[in-house]
């Protein structure tokens, strides 16, 4: 298992994790959407589009970035930490 490309793919995730939320918040307050489908493609497209402008992912690592953005990441990060040989990022 390649421990590095996956903490490439969960930071990635995290830091889009925070844009895709301003994203939503923003549809929620000014257009009046509550629709949970939106908000999922909004996340995956945010967390694609972040990783594949901003890192050396290729496209189907970004693909997966944009998943995990949907899942999680920082969730997935806490209850695997410990765990595979990852270790805080401080």
């Amino acid at each position: 298992m390649n421990i590095d490309l996956f903490m490439n793919i969960i930071t990635s995730s995290i830091t889009s994790g925070f844009i895709a939320t301003q994203a939503i918040q923003f549809l929620k307050t000014k257009f009046n959407i509550v629709n949970n489908l939106i908000y999922t493609i909004i996340e995956f497209v945010v967390g694609f589009l972040f990783a594949l402008s901003f890192t050396d992912l290729n496209i189907i690592n970004s693909l997966w970035c944009g998943f995990v953005s949907i899942i999680g990441a920082e969730a997935l990060y806490n209850s695997l930490k410990g765990k595979l040989g990852l270790k805080s990022l401080e």
